[in-house]
C-alpha cells in the first residue's frame, strides 16, 4: 500500500511539456500538471488601429460548423479560397449579425460583426490587413503591417475534462495580479483568487479546491487555471488542497517573444 501510494503521489506530481503557438506567432513552451490531462487549445486576440477595432476567437478546426447548424440556421454562406485556409462569411437570414471564419486545415480564427456582414469591398479590405497562418501547433493571425495596426491583447487558452487555462504574455498578465506576495514556486509566484460563482454552484465547491483560481505569475507570461469539478457537473479531483498546490508545482513556462 506504502509503495502504490508513493507511485499515486509521484504521477500527481508529475508534468507535461506543451509546445504552441500564440496567435501573434509566439513560441509558448508549459509544463502542466500530468493529472489535468490533455487539452484543446483555443485563444484570443484583440486589434486596435485608425477605424479598427477586431477580436478574433481562435479554436481547434471544425469548431465554425456550429455557426450554421445552430446560431445562424438558413443564413447566407460564401466561401473564398485563401493560400492555406478558407476565409468563410456567415450572415443571419434577417442581417442581425454575421461572421468571418478563417478556416484553416488544424485551426481556425472567427470574429463576428453584430450586424449584417461587410461588403464584398470591406471583406477584401479585412483579410488585407491581417496575416493568417496554420500550423498543428496553433495559428498565427497578425498584421499585415504593424505600423498602423496594434495587436494588444493575446491569449493562449487551454480546454481539458479537469481543467481551463489560460495564458498570457506577463506584461499583459501584470495588471490583474494581487498586490501581495504569493507562495513562491519554481516557475514563479502562485496565488488563490476567487471564482465568481453564485448559489448552487458556489455551495458545491466550497471549502475544496475547485472555489478557487490559481494565478501564476513567471518572468514571461501569467497563468489562470480553474479547476473544474461538481459547479461544472464533473467528479471533483481526488485531492486535497495542500496536495493541490504540490501538484501545480511543475506549472512553468516561457512566452518568448
Amino acid at each position: 500500500m506504502a509503495a502504490e501510494s508513493m507511485t499515486q503521489e509521484a504521477a500527481d506530481r508529475s508534468g507535461r511539456d506543451v509546445w504552441r503557438v500564440a496567435a501573434s506567432g509566439d513560441p509558448v513552451e508549459l509544463t502542466l500538471p500530468a493529472l489535468l490531462g490533455d487539452f484543446r487549445w483555443y485563444g484570443n486576440t484583440r486589434f486596435t488601429g485608425p477605424r479598427l477595432a477586431r477580436q478574433f476567437f481562435l479554436a481547434p478546426a471544425g469548431e465554425h460548423e456550429v455557426i450554421p447548424e445552430k446560431i445562424l440556421p438558413g443564413g447566407r454562406q460564401v466561401r473564398r479560397m485563401m493560400r492555406g485556409y478558407d476565409a468563410v462569411v456567415f450572415e443571419a437570414a434577417d442581417r442581425s449579425d454575421s461572421a468571418l471564419v478563417l478556416a484553416g486545415p488544424y485551426n481556425e480564427a472567427t470574429t463576428w460583426f453584430g450586424g449584417p456582414a461587410p461588403t464584398a469591398a470591406g471583406i477584401e479590405r479585412l483579410l488585407r490587413t491581417f496575416r493568417f497562418t496554420d500550423s498543428a501547433n496553433g495559428a498565427t493571425l497578425v498584421p499585415a503591417s504593424d505600423v498602423l495596426v496594434q495587436q494588444p491583447d493575446v491569449s493562449l487558452i487551454g480546454r481539458s475534462a479537469h481543467a481551463v487555462l489560460v495564458v498570457r504574455r506577463a506584461t499583459e498578465m501584470l495588471p490583474a495580479l494581487p498586490e501581495w506576495a504569493g507562495l513562491t514556486l519554481p516557475g514563479g509566484e502562485l496565488w488563490r483568487a476567487d471564482r465568481v460563482l453564485e448559489g448552487v454552484k458556489a455551495r458545491l465547491v466550497a471549502g475544496g479546491p475547485h472555489q478557487w483560481r490559481y494565478v501564476l505569475a513567471g518572468p514571461t507570461l501569467g497563468m489562470d487555471l480553474v479547476l473544474l469539478g461538481p459547479e461544472s457537473g464533473r467528479d471533483p479531483l481526488p485531492l486535497a488542497e495542500t496536495q493541490v498546490v504540490d501538484a501545480l508545482s511543475v506549472l512553468n513556462g516561457r512566452w518568448a517573444a
